[in-house]
């Protein structure tokens, strides 16, 4: 446990005093992982420094938990958020299975530019830019540039998680 969780060690406390302590228990080891996460990694060292980038971020390097243990995790983010005081909710985790089921405009159009096919999908998808940065671990100004069609240096699992996210596939012709 880290200098984060230790400072939460009363609010620990009198939260599993009261209620379900198996559940109570159980959620506080969530917050503790999400705590020691932030510090060694975002090198935040106090609670009051805790924000929503670094909530974003924890989704970002968590894609893999299914979507009820995200959910749980919020749960418990959230309960830290009202122990810290902040006044709005922290950021949801974002699942990928509701923008998955979201209809396309038109599932077999062909496009010969990357570019013009990724706007074209995240449009289809109704997701705002910012939308798509979320959900693929982007960041907003390459996801832009690559909707301009700018010659920008990007990595293979970038697109290949906007490709997933959007559901874009792609069929090379050998002529």
């Amino acid at each position: 446990m880290f200098t984060l969780a230790k400072s939460c060690e009363t609010y620990f406390r009198d939260y599993v005093r009261g209620g379900g302590k198996e559940n109570r228990k159980t959620q506080v080891s969530r917050i503790i992982e999400f705590l020691d996460w932030v510090e060694s990694t975002e090198k935040v060292y106090s609670l009051y420094g805790i924000g929503k980038k670094h909530v974003i971020g924890f989704w970002k390097s968590h894609r893999h938990l299914s979507e009820d243990t995200a959910y749980k995790y919020w749960l418990g983010i959230c309960k830290l958020w009202e122990w810290i005081g902040k006044h709005e909710a922290p950021p949801k985790p974002f699942k990928i299975s509701e923008v998955s089921r979201a209809k396309t405009a038109d599932n077999n159009q062909g496009f010969s530019e990357l570019s013009l096919a990724i706007k074209a999908a995240r449009e289809a998808k109704k997701l705002t830019v910012q939308q798509l940065a979320n959900m693929t671990g982007c960041e907003v100004l390459l996801i832009k540039d690559i909707e301009s069609g700018k010659d920008i240096d990007i990595h293979s699992r970038d697109i290949q998680a906007i490709f997933e996210v959007l559901g874009i596939r792609i069929f090379v012709n050998s002529t």
